[in-house]
């Protein structure tokens, strides 16, 4: 199989792909688009940091999906960072793919390369450690103090569980198939070269040592270090004697070595006027009739093989086998170079040519370091302590330029840059900032660097779209009232499922969750958030929505479009074609005209009276009020449950619930005039109806506001936050709002008077809970929120209008104890 036919592939939610040196257009094209086609969305390019540099210096070409679709980090290393592994997991399923290809149009197309692939289940297996082995390894790279990195993170763990299970490189495990296998790095304690030997034993001489690699030292040092380590009979050197990158002349003359030349030597691979530039990298040590074989990044030099009591100074990556004997060789048609006959004279070889050194001390000193833009405050980590240092002595300026790398003048102030990282607030500006470099004030310019843009890559990461939520998802459009069926596809859009699970009840409201600290890194509980938070909000800012990424952004749109107000969908993501297609495609849903029709009263019936008619109508509602009581139980059962956390999508379904049980709402039969409509079931007082809708208000927000451990005192916050979001201001004007109402409208009816006091008790304790200042009071997300449910609700309900009175004041913060 082609390298790039690999990310085809389905079943697969994230991919890390890791490279030396790295081609956008070719990643994005054909890596990034395939990776795509087949629903893996959670993307991360992980690349050597002056390589990064090298591909933008001129800024000519651009990434065009780079901090947006894909997370592209930077790494850096002692020498330099040349691993070539790609680990993509899914729900059940993972996969390691250990290659001697780069992220360019050559290595994923071109050249000929090499690779070896391992598949495991989410079960406990040999392969699973090597794939768990691998993925460990990638992260090493990361920055976790980028939210976008734990954002993807976390994603990823989301829906595969048995991404926590620890697992290093160099342990050798025995595969299904009988064979032995190994992951193998460069680390500090020993080479590459000293950990194969190792593993291939010294305890006998052995047959013979192949060695496959482009590239190697201008002395042959490191295949000296082989030689002395494995003490071969014989060695088989296989070189492209055109591309002039062997070093003839330090082959020892006497020494038991061939070299053969790979220049035509398949027809299928390597035609005799092929133009394919060998870069694949192997070495084999033959036992009797097993291989030991090591394939990977790493070329025959000391830089990636190490000497004999000292590591290289690369990071590389490799992948063990043991085999039996000539596998590796028929399967790649390297047989027959292996053959004395198939030998060439050094002297027959061209001479070495220079070999062209890449300016990565340069790369290093230009690198402006990392960036990420997380709303409207942008993080810089310098590169070095002498960017930082010239940017505090003012010696350069950030300048943040488009997608077209043209500057676009937007303003950065400065905020707590006495720490290790600098923040800057940036202010609206007419272009989306893409990039970033410095401008140094003799007028020389750092390179360019990608800026991680939080929002968007949480919306580009997501769940593809099933058939369910594409539905949930039109209703959504469709319907004019909140009714429980909001409940349900809040839990379709929302609940990561794993192949082969049941999703559970979706009344249940979800099943008690236990805190989870590898979730929480990089989270803030609802006490710290609260007291260190950023209380003013300025009216130009962007919007934020903590469900970016999450389909159930979509029911908070619905939920705006309900109350009139013109909430973004951004947060959940357009729907492209192909999902759509997808989703759509359900086959014939109409089982018949009996099945469409709803049972019950048909007035073109002359057995049913109108009183048959009255009669199901009194049950439906009874059904109608009985389903909403069930679902409130539900809700403050689960709320309740011990170490229960509180999320977005809590957070989300609590406005749900409230406005199902808003929706529901009516006076009661005290004005005859007064004609409730059919999904108003819930009276505020009725002399044989017990169940009443400020009683339900009071039973959805009391777990949520009151008691020892209020559920809202566990929500998390993200460090990226440093105010309240939209979507959750939202949610708080709701219960603001509904606490006051049901006060207000059990005052209002002398039936409610033992009701009355404690709902007026509950809406003061909510509002001295929540602490909100004026500014956070007079934010659209509140502001608006509050105005459209007194246009909305108040004549239906029968109460004033309350904007006025729940924005009067704002509280001082009271701690959730």
């Amino acid at each position: 199989m082609k390298l790039y036919e690999a990310f085809q592939g389905t079943g697969f939610h994230t991919t890390i792909m890791t490279t030396f040196c790295v081609d956008f257009d070719a990643f994005e094209s054909i890596v990034l688009s395939r990776l795509r086609g087949s629903q893996c969305r959670n993307v991360m390019l992980v690349c050597d940091a002056n390589m990064v540099g090298l591909a933008l210096a001129d800024g000519a070409n651009p990434p065009k999906s780079a901090g947006i679709n894909y997370l592209l980090a930077k790494a850096r290393v002692d020498g330099v960072f040349h691993p070539k592994v790609i680990v993509q997991i899914g729900k059940n399923r993972g996969r390691l793919i250990v290659v001697s290809a780069n992220a360019t149009a050559s290595g994923l197309a071109g050249n000929l390369e090499i690779s070896a692939a391992v598949e495991c289940d989410a079960q406990e297996s040999p392969e699973r450690q090597l794939v768990l082995a691998g993925w460990h390894y990638a992260l090493r790279f990361l920055d976790r103090r980028q939210q976008a990195v734990e954002d993807k993170l976390r994603w990823a763990r989301d829906r595969s569980p048995w991404l926590a299970i620890e697992s290093s490189p160099g342990v050798i495990v025995q595969l299904s198939d009988g064979t032995s296998a190994g992951f193998l790095v460069a680390n500090a304690q020993a080479g590459l070269a000293r950990q194969f030997a190792e593993l291939v034993g010294r305890q006998q001489p052995i047959d013979r040592l192949a060695v496959l690699s482009p590239y190697w030292d201008d002395d042959l040092s490191a295949l000296d270090t082989l030689r002395s380590l494995l003490r071969p009979k014989k060695t088989v050197l296989l070189i492209d004697a055109e591309e002039k990158a062997f070093p003839a002349g330090a082959v020892p003359r006497k020494a038991p070595i061939q070299i053969s030349d790979l220049r035509g030597f398949s027809r299928t691979h390597l035609p005799e006027k092929s133009s394919r530039f060998v870069h694949a990298k192997m070495i084999v040590a033959t036992i009797g009739r097993v291989d030991h074989v090591m394939e990977g990044s790493a070329n025959c030099t000391f830089a990636a093989l190490g000497a004999v009591n000292r590591p290289g100074i690369n990071a590389e990556a490799c992948l063990y086998r043991r085999l039996p004997a000539g596998v590796v060789f028929d399967a790649l048609e390297l047989a027959p170079l292996l053959k004395a006959n198939r030998a060439i004279k050094p002297s027959d070889i061209p001479k070495m040519r220079e070999v062209e050194r890449l300016p990565l001390e340069e790369m290093e000193a230009r690198d402006p370091g990392t960036f990420e833009l997380v709303y409207d405050t942008l993080h810089w980590w310098p590169s070095t302590d002498a960017m930082r240092g010239a940017y505090d002595r003012g010696r350069c300026v950030i300048e943040l330029l488009d997608a077209k790398c043209r500057p676009i003048g937007a303003k950065l102030d400065p905020l707590s840059n006495s720490e290790a990282n600098p923040k800057f607030r940036l202010a609206q500006c007419e272009a989306a900032p893409v990039f970033a470099r410095f401008r140094h004030r003799d007028g020389t310019l750092s390179s360019l660097a990608v800026i991680a843009r939080v929002q968007e890559l949480q919306t580009q990461t997501r769940d593809p779209l099933t058939a369910g939520a594409e539905r949930a998802i039109r209703e959504l459009e469709m319907d004019d009232d909140e009714g429980l069926w909001l409940l349900d596809v809040i839990q379709r859009l929302s609940v990561p499922k794993a192949e082969g699970s049941v999703v559970p009840n979706a009344a249940r409201l979800g099943a008690p969750k236990k805190p989870d600290k590898a979730r929480q890194t990089g989270q803030l509980g609802y006490d710290d958030f609260m007291r260190g938070r950023r209380r003013d909000i300025k009216p130009t800012e962007a919007e934020r929505n903590a469900l970016s990424g999450s389909h159930a952004s979509f029911v908070r749109a619905a939920l705006n479009r309900l109350l009139g107000l013109g909430s973004s969908t951004e947060g959940a993501g357009e729907i492209s074609e192909e999902e759509a297609a997808a989703a759509l495609d359900t086959g014939d849903e109409t089982a018949g005209d009996a099945d469409a029709l709803e049972g019950g009263f048909d007035p073109r019936d002359p057995k049913q009276s109108p009183k048959a008619a009255l009669e199901l109508a009194r049950r439906r509602r009874e059904a109608d009020v009985a389903a909403i009581v069930a679902a409130v139980d539900d809700y403050t059962e689960d709320l309740r449950q011990p170490n229960r956390r509180f999320d977005e999508i809590d957070v989300l379904r609590l406005r749900a619930m409230i406005m199902i049980i808003v929706v529901a709402g009516w006076p009661g039969p005290g004005d005859a005039s007064y004609k409730p409509s059919h999904v108003q079931v819930l009276p505020c007082h009725h002399p044989i109806q017990g169940e009443t809708w400020p009683r339900q208000i009071g039973r959805v927000l009391l777990p949520v506001f009151s008691g020892a451990d209020p559920a809202f005192g566990r929500l998390v916050f993200d460090r990226g936050h440093d105010r309240l979001t939209d979507d959750l201001l939202e949610t708080l004007a709701c219960c603001v709002w509904s606490a006051n109402a049901a006060a207000t409208a059990t005052k209002l009816n002398p039936a409610c008077a033992k009701l009355s006091p404690m709902l007026a008790g509950l809406a003061a304790r909510i509002a001295a809970f929540l602490g909100l200042s004026r500014e956070e009071m007079s934010a659209p997300a509140f502001a608006d929120v509050i105005e459209s449910l007194d246009q909305r609700f108040g004549k239906r309900l029968q109460i004033p209008a309350l904007a006025g009175t729940v924005m009067a004041r704002p509280r001082e913060p009271v701690s959730a104890a």
